[in-house]
């Protein structure tokens, strides 16, 4: 074997492990030579400026290197639970910054807690070697933001052609607003989730069927419920319903938030649920474990 074909066979990611494919290689590569050729050349893609303020030497690198990588990171969201680690402030673009990983299976970044760092946030998008769910929320449903809905749209725009999963609530799925959005995000090769959230407490077993019935009716390859959990006798009721829907072939992701959200978010992968969200470094909702314990745990399970 060569000198040359050796260094490409040992060359290691930013967290030391070896790069996993030929194509990860080349996009390495690709971002290393250019980082070096061209270490301040600013780019701008859908009006998004790919030069950060903050991380001065996450450039036109990694749009163009990195990026070829991530377009081979669709998650087969059929074939075991998965999780999901949150990604929702300063802090924790700074540790994939600094080299950090997680045992989750997919980031999620809350484009609305992050919207005064998007250009950073959308650096580490491109730059990470995970699969990326995005999320722009609406108030009303937990957003940081009032944010209306030209400017979520807008936001999913900028980071659809490098995420993998979009999550927007089933009722802005109903909204004239959202009316192309499925279209959008297939045109991207990306899957849609459709979402419904309670923080006041859990609505009854048959408004949550209403509304996964709902999402995959308004274009959701994946539906998603988080309520507040007390009973047990509510938990089993939506196991039943996870259970039902992936005995159906479809994906469903189930949480609990509150007293039994801890216990729920483990229960609930097993029953299936496809995406099973923690943390990173700080919880953004109650009853979340760190992901990952969370991901140690289902292994477990």
């Amino acid at each position: 074997m060569s000198v040359y074909a050796r260094s490409l066979c040992e060359m290691r990611n930013a967290d030391g492990r070896r790069c996993a494919s030929l194509t990860q290689i080349c996009a390495n590569l690709l971002a290393r030579t250019l980082r070096f050729q061209f270490p301040s050349h600013p780019c701008s893609r859908s009006g998004l400026q790919y030069a950060s303020p903050h991380f001065p030497d996450r450039n036109v690198a990694f749009r163009n290197g990195l990026s070829l990588y991530r377009r081979t990171l669709k998650p087969d969201l059929s074939t075991k639970p998965h999780v999901v680690a949150t990604v929702t402030q300063p802090a924790d673009l700074l540790y994939f910054f600094n080299g950090g990983t997680s045992k989750a299976d997919v980031l999620e970044f809350r484009l609305d807690t992050l919207h005064a760092e998007i250009h950073d946030a959308f650096v580490t998008v491109v730059d990470s070697e995970y699969p990326i769910l995005a999320t722009a929320r609406r108030a009303a449903e937990g957003g940081s933001l009032k944010l209306g809905d030209k400017a979520r749209i807008a936001l999913y725009e900028q980071f659809l052609p490098e995420v993998d999963i979009v999550d927007t609530e089933i009722s802005s799925l109903r909204s004239d607003s959202f009316s192309s959005f499925p279209d959008l995000v297939t045109s991207h090769k990306a899957q849609l989730l459709g979402s419904f959230h309670d923080f006041e407490g859990y609505p009854g077993i048959e408004t949550l069927k209403d509304k996964v019935s709902e999402a995959y009716d308004l274009g959701a390859k994946v539906a998603k419920i988080a309520v507040i959990l007390e009973e047990m006798s509510d938990l089993f009721a939506v196991v039943d319903l996870v259970e039902h829907h992936r005995s159906e072939g479809r994906l469903i992701s189930a949480m609990g938030m509150g007293p039994l959200g801890k216990l729920s978010r483990l229960v609930l992968a097993r029953a299936g649920s496809c995406l099973n969200y923690g943390y990173l470094q700080s919880p953004n909702a109650p009853g979340q474990w760190p992901a990952d314990d969370l991901a140690e745990l289902i292994k477990e399970v």
